[in-house]
């Protein structure tokens, strides 16, 4: 009965105290009402400007039956989860508080602003802002002047309100912004033993409220404004369970007897995969291509004229001499042995890993690299300069010079760095220091412009077969999927190792 005579149940019970002789509790139920009045009242204050339905929710409990009602998350602070609906996205900006500010001014021109809570980019770790409109009813369900709501869009009554949290991040934020809507007709399920609970008003917990994440409206909208925030970065929709969202599969060493030997094993195959693949052998076969054109022309015997009398008499030319000794191959590979070792001796130290990493790419660099320089050494038949009078000419099978070993050898340590790193100036120049010893045949006038580029490009081929593996091994993951932005189309992309 209660529930059909929600208006009265209060009053009701205040009366049989009284008649009943129990001056207390008559007391006390009026008091629960004066309660629940000022808060109605403090209600339709906050959101007098936009019309909203408002009913009030009287409830009294005893001391032994616990209540049904439960204060929002946010009545204590900003909460520290995001909603349950996911689609946040990374917006970039210089400036965390003018994204906040954008942010604001965004949402308010749409939305009532009863609370806002500005993040602190500056704090350790960073705190979150919170940005939550008032509870308003949707255009679309408000009924006519002196008419009554019939429509399925004004029946039954809903109010509805936007949350928007910001979360810093470097250089920028991740924004999450949902609709909630509430509808007066929601059920309620029955009340505890004690209690009294009058029907018909607003639901008092929101986590009941339907959700509808707008965080792509908002960023577009933010991002068209006059001086908007750069392009947003779209945060995917989560995996399927079947899908590769199951996570980086076990490596294939993961149950081996010896998991170092066999971690190297299954890594050197895969750089022999990758080496020989269709799209790294055409890259080859262009390279050698430029090479011959290179050697059997006038181009390499005019580069190697010019270089003798330009350069070798220089300080430069003296330079890249004293470079000749980096690509000695009974220097290198037992420093790169070394380096591998100290790796596996000292796995899992920052130190030892970055060392070991570096030997173990250089090592795999020449054994990936040095059997197809020893074929092609011997395949082009050229000679060095002086040798024959052939020049650089390719006569197969004729001699063994065709490719430099020294700018082979001299490249992989340098190489193997520059793959480590991912400061672009930091690479940029052990790609350049890959080049002395190379330079120092030529001033040595050992060897031919070709040779020399031939040799290097081996390296570096075998060093991108090496990086190739290292990515697999990694569970590196790549998602390509179609993304609408506002009434535009794209595509997002995430990588995940």
């Amino acid at each position: 009965m209660a529930k059909n005579r929600p208006r009265t149940t209060a009053v009701v019970m205040s009366r049989i105290a009284v008649r009943a002789g129990l001056p207390r509790l008559a007391r006390l139920v009026r008091l629960v009402m004066l309660v629940r009045l000022v808060r109605l009242v403090m209600a339709a204050l906050l959101v007098w400007p936009h019309p909203a339905v408002f009913a009030v929710e009287f409830e009294m409990v005893d001391s032994v039956a616990p209540s049904r009602y439960k204060p929002d998350n946010e009545a204590a602070g900003v909460a520290t989860a995001g909603p349950k609906t996911t689609g946040s996205m990374f917006l970039p900006s210089d400036s965390g508080t003018k994204l906040w500010r954008q942010t604001l001014a965004t949402v308010s021109a749409d939305w009532p602003i009863v609370r806002a809570v500005e993040p602190d980019f500056r704090a350790t770790p960073p705190r979150e802002g919170l940005i939550e409109s008032a509870w308003i009813e949707p255009q679309d369900s408000m009924p006519a002047a002196r008419a009554l709501p019939t429509t399925a869009q004004s029946w039954p009554p809903r109010r509805q309100r936007v949350v928007v949290r910001v979360v810093p991040a470097a250089n920028g934020a991740w924004i999450d912004a949902v609709v909630e809507t509430q509808s007066i007709a929601d059920a309620y399920s029955t009340s505890a033993p004690g209690g009294v609970e009058l029907t018909g008003g607003w639901p008092t917990i929101s986590s009941g409220a339907d959700r509808n994440n707008i965080t792509t409206t908002l960023a577009a909208r933010m991002a068209t404004a006059p001086g908007g925030v750069a392009e947003p970065v779209y945060s995917l929709p989560a995996l399927e369970e079947d899908g590769i969202g199951r996570g980086p599969a076990e490596p294939p060493w993961a149950h081996s007897q010896h998991p170092r030997l066999a971690r190297a094993g299954y890594k050197v195959v895969e750089d022999y995969r990758n080496f020989y693949s269709c799209e790294s052998l055409t890259c080859i076969t262009a390279a050698f291509g430029a090479g011959a054109l290179m050697a059997n022309t006038g181009f390499d015997t005019t580069m190697q004229n010019a270089w003798q009398e330009g350069v070798r008499p220089t300080d430069v030319g003296t330079f890249f001499s004293d470079c000749k000794v980096l690509g000695e191959g009974k220097y290198a590979l037992p420093i790169f042995g070394a380096a591998a070792l100290t790796g596996v001796v000292l796995e899992g130290r920052p130190a030892g890993d970055i060392v070991g990493e570096w030997g173990s790419r250089s090592l795999r660099i020449f054994v990936v690299g040095a059997p197809p320089l020893y074929v092609l050494q011997m395949a082009t038949g050229a000679s060095r300069p002086g040798e024959s009078s052939a020049g650089s000419d390719w006569h197969f099978w004729n001699d063994n010079n065709g490719v430099s070993g020294h700018a082979f050898v001299g490249a992989i340590p340098f190489l193997a760095a520059a793959e480590m790193v991912e400061n672009p100036l930091a690479k940029g120049t052990l790609y350049v220091c890959s080049t002395f010893v190379g330079f120092s045949r030529m001033t040595d006038n050992a060897h031919y412009p070709s040779q020399i580029f031939l040799g290097w490009y081996l390296a570096w081929a075998s060093s991108m077969a090496v990086s190739r593996t290292e990515t697999h091994f990694a569970g590196m993951e790549v998602r390509v999927v179609p993304l609408p932005v506002a009434d535009m189309g794209g595509l997002a992309v995430e990588a995940k190792w």
